[in-house]
């Protein structure tokens, strides 16, 4: 009875969710060359999941440096997601070629994963993902992905 009374906190702490400790929520979405991405299929990897908009001034603000970010760490397999609410493709396109933004843009038309997977309250908001598929960290707002604090973070993530 004691065993169970002290595992039900980690079973309540590792349910599916959108705060520190929950499993990330799963989904499937595409790329902007119609390729399906999933994140169940990322587990093994850390994953920083970013989403934003075309219409969101801080949004595409951070982008640049976050790209800069994913760059620096896809040998590390770490692997950053960017997902765009944007209804329309084309204003992604046009702002992914115009910054020079490499990194993996997956594409929320609907906004069904972030408004009823990740219950996003506003934009941009991101979350780290460790490679069991927990969330770690949360992070509301924009932020400067080329900042000291962020790689210790990252390397927690991986661990």
């Amino acid at each position: 009875m004691l065993l169970l009374a002290a595992m039900a906190p980690a079973a309540i702490a590792s349910d599916e969710g959108t705060e520190v400790g929950n499993y990330a929520p799963l989904f499937e979405l595409a790329d902007l060359s119609a390729r399906p991405h999933s994140l169940a299929q990322l587990r093994g990897n850390a994953v920083l999941l970013a989403f934003w908009s075309t219409l969101c001034s801080p949004c595409t603000a951070e982008l640049p440096s976050l790209n800069r970010l994913a760059d620096s760490l896809r040998e590390e397999g770490v692997v950053v997601l960017a997902v765009s609410i944007d209804t329309s493709d084309k204003p992604v396109r046009d702002f992914v070629a115009q910054h020079g933004i490499s990194l993996t843009i997956l594409l929320d038309r609907d906004k069904e994963v972030f408004f009823d997977r990740y219950a996003g309250p506003s934009l941009p908001i991101s979350f780290l993902i460790n490679k069991h598929g927990m969330i770690i960290h949360k992070f509301d707002g924009p932020q400067n992905w080329d900042a000291a604090s962020v790689k210790p973070l990252i390397q927690k993530a991986i661990k």
